[in-house]
């Protein structure tokens, strides 16, 4: 194999005029280039695979980016959600607390002999099948229920008569109404904190549901 060489980027420096080395002092040269040459290919190789690590770190840096922005997507929705929910339920509540507040002020606004007549009504409903029955009232209204009572009755054809008695254990606008199947007794503060419970527990029940997509679902 023929080889040829620039002695000066050997670092030979010769005399002017034809000069021949001899085969000892030029031996080293031919050894020395092909280490050099490995070398280059050698650090070609270093560079190539730095440039596929480099690459490869890069694309796993993406990846781990995208799915870091995915979970605080996740994250942020989560939190947006329990806020939202916890405003739900605050909304309801301050509307359940309105719609009370409005049926007392509607109840408040009639006399205390109004409201007695109301629960008289409401007592003879749940007496339907009752023929005779001892209607219970307050001593402020006993004289106004013994005169209205007939008038009451007659919209209940299957009632054929209501004795009034006073009873001093009773405040307007509270009734007993007995017979001999059972009695009724109505409160109007009564009915209306029992009115609340309802309308807050279905307010709170809804709230709960709405929460539980699951276990409306089921």
């Amino acid at each position: 194999m023929v080889a040829y060489y620039r002695l000066s980027e050997l670092g030979y420096r010769l005399a002017p005029g034809l000069q021949v080395l001899p085969p000892e002092a030029f031996e080293p040269v031919p050894a020395a280039t092909a280490l050099l040459r490995d070398a280059e290919a050698r650090a070609a190789a270093i560079v190539a695979e730095a440039e596929q690590e480099y690459a490869r770190r890069s694309a796993q840096g993406y990846a781990d980016g995208l799915a870091r922005a995915e979970l605080e997507s996740v994250e942020r929705l989560l939190r947006e959600g329990v806020q939202l929910d916890a405003g739900l339920k605050a909304a309801e509540a301050e509307m359940a607390r309105i719609v009370m507040a409005c049926v007392r002020r509607l109840v408040d606004s009639f006399d205390d002999e109004a409201r007695t007549v109301a629960a008289v009504r409401g007592a003879l409903r749940q007496m339907r099948r009752e023929r005779r029955a001892e209607l219970r009232v307050a001593p402020a209204h006993y004289a106004a229920m013994r005169d209205r009572i007939a008038g009451i009755v007659a919209d209940f054809p299957e009632v054929e008569f209501v004795d009034v008695v006073e009873d001093p254990a009773l405040m307007p606008p509270q009734i007993v109404l007995e017979s001999s199947i059972g009695r009724v007794e109505t409160a109007v503060d009564a009915g209306l904190d029992a009115l609340e419970a309802i309308v807050r527990g279905a307010a709170a029940g809804h709230s709960d549901s709405s929460a539980d997509p699951a276990g409306a679902a089921a």
